[in-house]
């Protein structure tokens, strides 16, 4: 017996059982239910040709340039590498060579005045005479040699390894920080020194009282020196200078090289004590320890000069501290500790304005002798923020919204972005090392 069709308010019967919906149609309905499907798959055919269309004009150049604009770097630093080893094998040649002369001199000298003694007091004999023959004969020999051939100098060829450089499909950027992997590897340090680090591409630098370290992306110690400086507040990378700045608690600043580790203390104008600071493409932010904290701009390319000095109430209000500062893609990371009610706010400025793009609140009760809230940048301009007195951690997006917040065990202290896959995470006594 026919069905009656599914459609509300439809008084005739069913004629046709659709297979793909499986509901009971008449034959007017149906039809409808045709030009509805119709409907849909057009626009998405349209969609399908339009995303092909969009493959097709993809230009190869276009899409690599960046991957490029990166590999001619490191080429450029390559050949810096191969020109500073060269110079330095060069200045060798002419000290070996400069050796050999000076020595040769000292020899003829020394026959000379032999020669000059014997002559003036007549007292020479036939033996005296022969050695002073040998001796000639030798210096004549040794000159001979330095002008046909002074060194022996062996090269080795340079072997490239392979895995230098490794290009991978990217996928798509999906970190969530509340579910990371197992740490792959786990480095022990030190609680007696303040929990700074700072990084760039290649190179990882943490404070491990009473030595600074370098790591490599392998993470071994590739140079270890030791600080005799103080304390160390704060560390950042500095692309212009291509060494690290580090800050400690006797209002002094320095210039870490970055594979040499050799230390230089930079000389500037303010006399502060400083707490905080980072680096952008060509300047120099330092933040004070003074309630009401001031942000300093310095220039790195002429001599350290003070740019701009924001005060209150353009760096914060007077009741207010600024924790940590952090640099990215022309903007300022700002972390902001309340005296009046003890809260915490996070704030991305403008790096040359100081202007607030936007600030949020973080869920944090703020004591005010409790440990540092640190921030560092992720990729796509993203943010952790890093408070290990409650072990919370906070990842914030572009826009300022919260993504994820959660806690860590243990307490973490400190966090930075090693190159652009590894987020090393800091606590009291180890670093934590993931892959992103």
């Amino acid at each position: 017996m026919p069905q009656p069709c599914v459609i509300d308010e439809c008084k005739y019967m069913s004629r046709v059982l659709c297979h793909c919906c499986n509901k009971n149609l008449c034959l007017e309905h149906l039809k409808q239910h045709d030009e509805w499907i119709d409907s849909e798959i057009n626009p998405l055919a349209d969609e399908i040709n339009i995303l092909n269309d969009q493959l097709i004009k993809l230009n190869i150049e276009e899409l690599t340039n960046n991957d490029r604009d990166k590999l001619n770097q490191w080429r450029d630093e390559c050949y810096k590498i191969i020109n500073q080893f060269y110079e330095k094998k060069c200045q060798e040649l002419n000290q070996r060579c400069i050796q050999q002369i000076d020595l040769l001199q000292i020899e003829i000298d020394q026959l000379r005045s032999k020669m000059t003694k014997s002559m003036c007091e007549k007292d020479i004999t036939i033996d005296d005479l022969e050695t002073l023959k040998l001796n000639i004969y030798d210096v004549k020999r040794k000159l001979m040699q330095i002008k046909v051939k002074p060194m022996e100098i062996d090269f080795y060829p340079l072997i490239i390894n392979e895995n230098l450089i490794s290009i991978e499909e990217s996928k798509l950027y999906e970190l969530d920080l509340l579910k990371l992997s197992k740490s792959y590897k786990k480095f022990e340090c030190t609680d007696k020194s303040w929990p700074t680090m700072a990084s760039n591409e290649q190179i990882l630098l943490i404070d491990q009282y009473p030595n600074i370290s370098l790591f490599d992306r392998d993470l071994k110690i590739v140079k270890q020196s030791s600080w005799s400086y103080g304390f160390i507040r704060s560390m950042c990378w500095s692309s212009i200078l291509s060494s690290f700045i580090v800050i400690n608690n006797e209002k002094e600043i320095f210039l870490v090289k970055d594979n040499s580790l050799l230390i230089e203390r930079i000389q500037i104008n303010e006399e502060q004590y400083w707490w905080s600071c980072t680096c952008s493409d060509k300047s120099l932010f330092l933040t004070n320890t003074t309630m009401g904290t001031n942000i300093f701009e310095f220039s790195a390319l002429s001599s350290y000069k003070l740019i701009k000095r924001w005060k209150p109430p353009l760096s914060c209000k007077k009741n207010e501290f600024i924790d940590d500062i952090a640099y990215n893609n022309e903007t300022l990371a700002v972390v902001i500790k309340i005296s009046s009610n003890n809260t915490v706010l996070f704030e991305l400025r403008s790096s040359t304005t100081l202007d607030r793009i936007w600030s949020l609140q973080l869920d944090i009760k703020r004591n005010w002798f409790q440990q540092t809230i640190r921030c560092c940048s992720l990729k796509y301009d993203e943010w952790l923020v890093i408070e290990g007195n409650t072990s919370h951690i906070f990842h914030i997006l572009k826009n300022g919204k919260m993504k994820a917040m959660g806690k860590y065990k243990p307490s973490p202290i400190n966090a930075v972005l090693f190159g652009s896959n590894i987020l090393a995470i800091r606590t009291k006594m180890n670093i934590f090392f993931y892959r992103l």
